[in-house]
């Protein structure tokens, strides 16, 4: 069986891989192939490709998150009961503050209301853009 360090840092090392290729790939997404890119492709892979991709991703990461979550348990349960040193309690507010950053971050885009045109202030931008 394979030692918690061990363990811990292939974790770390796989959630760091997969997070910075879902980044690049969610980059590609936007930049490279927006919506509407036609027939356009990359390494042989539409945008429509490169969405599975991304999508696939994204779902190893969280699942290498709950895994990193699961093995930390301990600490975890330490910080919530106050076992913690003072420099683990900073460690701690750091942690939270960033992941309240992050799921706001997250849930941005679903409270966000889609423009789709119509709107009588979206009309310029539109206009803009179909000259483009």
């Amino acid at each position: 069986m394979m030692k918690l360090p061990t363990l811990i840092k292939l974790i770390d090392l796989l959630s760091f891989i997969v997070l910075i290729t879902m980044i690049s790939t969610g980059t590609l997404l936007k930049f490279t192939l927006p919506p509407r890119s036609g027939g356009d492709s990359i390494w042989g892979l539409t945008r429509h490709q490169w969405g599975e991709i991304h999508y696939y991703l994204a779902v190893a990461f969280l699942l290498l998150m709950t895994v990193h979550l699961l093995v930390h348990f301990r600490y975890i349960k330490n910080a919530v009961l106050g076992r913690v040193t003072r420099e683990q309690g900073y460690r701690i507010v750091i942690g939270i503050v960033s992941l309240v950053l992050l799921i706001a971050l997250a849930f941005a885009p679903m409270m966000s209301s889609v423009d789709d045109g119509r709107d009588p202030g979206s009309g310029k931008r539109l206009q803009q853009h179909q000259q483009r």
